[in-house]
């Protein structure tokens, strides 16, 4: 079983009360990709970056953190950046700088029970979309998990160009996960059932509905329940979203590691896998790293953290 997540890397700086306070690699498939990385799992990041200083600040770290670059494409410029402001609450404000050159990256021969994570801004870009759909449509055909996260930061309210792409998207994966806020954005919906019946419109799907400080709640076609939040002094939520995400790819990966198959997941199975989301993004969250921290990880790895 092999592990993508497919998405941009975006170099952060961070700002508190007008200031730099911190930079780091991120961008939310790089965010997961690292988290999953430190559990040892067998994570490859696909995506695009430039041959400059901020390239190989990234490359670095995602090699030090045991993540396969063998799918990154370098190109001749600037890579992106992100400038993340930091309000009272901790919650990041962005402004984002394009890379200099829009390249889109090359992607592996899908095989059966390939976990494929993607979303934000890259899954719905113009450039490499054909490429994008033609990958997701092979991956759904040989039986890969394909979870998507649209991560939508604005209302799509009279975009429907956009909208059309999530829901284009939607269609090819198996897991629709989001949250309350990207939800209320892409379709105007504030209740997790509605959302559930909207996405299932595109086939049986299964939905990861995650609710900030009121946890997380699960709808598949047979059953749901919900999962509650782990109280947590935020630092920071950056990341949150994308470790959640890393969270069940990490769930997902163990439970079908145990000979199940995707359809035989019970609902204890899944309380597991919930869990797990709930674990990785409140350790993001009471942390100033966008990451699993390496101690939690090695404590994973070790079975001495178990749910």
């Amino acid at each position: 079983m092999r592990i993508f997540t497919i998405g941009e890397t975006t170099f952060d700086i961070l700002f508190r009360d007008g200031n730099p306070v911190g930079a780091c690699s991120g961008g939310s498939a790089f965010n997961s990709a690292i988290s999953l990385g430190r559990c040892k799992l067998p994570v490859c990041l696909i995506s695009t970056f430039g041959n400059d200083h901020i390239g190989d600040l990234s490359m670095k770290f995602l090699t030090r953190n045991g993540v396969n670059c063998n799918l990154i494409k370098r190109f001749d410029g600037q890579s992106r950046v992100a400038l993340a402001f930091f309000d009272t609450n901790n919650n990041a404000d962005y402004s984002f700088y394009q890379a200099s050159k829009d390249v889109f990256p090359d992607y592996p021969e899908p095989q059966k029970n390939d976990l494929i994570l993607l979303g934000s801004s890259f899954a719905i870009r113009d450039n490499g979309r054909e490429n994008l759909l033609g990958f997701l449509r092979q991956a759904k055909e040989a039986g890969c998990i394909i979870i998507y996260d649209p991560n939508a930061r604005q209302s799509l309210t009279g975009k429907p160009e956009i909208v059309n792409k999530i829901l284009q998207n939607i269609a090819l994966a198996t897991i629709v996960k989001g949250s309350d806020q990207d939800f209320q954005n892409i379709f105007g919906l504030n209740a997790a059932k509605s959302v559930f019946t909207r996405i299932s419109e595109s086939g049986n799907k299964t939905l990861v509905y995650t609710k900030g400080a009121e946890g997380a709640e699960l709808f598949t076609p047979d059953f749901n329940f919900v999962v509650q939040a782990k109280e947590t002094k935020v630092i920071s939520t950056i990341g949150a979203g994308d470790n959640f995400s890393a969270g069940i790819v990490y769930g997902l990966f163990n439970q079908l590691d145990n000979s199940l198959s995707f359809e035989e997941l019970a609902p204890h199975d899944w309380e597991k896998i919930m869990n797990y989301g709930i674990l990785f993004s409140s350790e993001v969250c009471g942390s100033s790293e966008n990451y699993l921290s390496e101690e939690t990880a090695e404590s994973l790895r070790s079975n001495l953290l178990l749910l």
